[in-house]
């Protein structure tokens, strides 16, 4: 299991990458945001990274009396997966990065329980606000465009968006550094 720094550091360098482009390309970050609703490559790397998380869950859990049925999940993901890219292909990035949020919230929340400083919260409310959003996406993926669009409709937002969401990665990633 990965300490609360490791996902600390991680998160707070992924967000900070992320939104370079919001700050010195607002154009492209526009392009880029607009377009992930129905980018087919994001599509089936979320699905698959999702499909095999859940895979491996069921493969480790203790399942009780449906033991003898854990040699069906080396069949069962991959025709899971291809059942997801080629009958729910309709928004399927943003239906996928919501369920990669849901099996996100689960390692943070587990890492943050025992930690003896209160700025665990921060961490514990980032994954809680990752379960939202992630049953938001899932249950109604266009909220996800309505959102680029109204955080990309012009450069000044684009930018002041990628400087806010800068600074709470640079946070993050401080708390990974020297309080987690």
């Amino acid at each position: 299991m990965l300490s609360l720094s490791t996902m600390a550091i991680a998160l707070g360098c992924f967000i900070m990458a992320v939104n370079v482009p919001a700050l010195f390309a607002p154009a492209f970050f526009r392009k880029m945001a607009l377009g992930f609703s129905r980018n087919v490559p994001a599509a089936w790397i979320l699905t698959a990274i999702d499909i095999l998380w859940v895979g491996w869950i069921i493969h480790h859990a203790s399942l009780g009396r449906f033991e003898p049925l854990k040699p069906l999940v080396y069949v069962g993901v991959p025709v899971s997966f291809f059942a997801m890219v080629f009958f729910m292909d309709e928004l399927l990035a943003p239906r996928a990065l919501g369920g990669l949020l849901l099996l996100l919230a689960n390692p943070v929340l587990n890492a943050a329980r025992w930690l003896d400083t209160e700025w665990r919260l921060v961490m514990v409310v980032i994954a809680y606000a990752w379960a939202i959003v992630g049953i938001t996406l899932v249950l109604n993926p266009f909220r996800l465009r309505q959102a680029a669009e109204w955080g990309t409709k012009t450069d000044l937002r684009c930018i002041i968006g990628g400087s806010v969401r800068f600074l709470v990665g640079a946070c993050i990633l401080f708390l990974g550094l020297k309080v987690y």
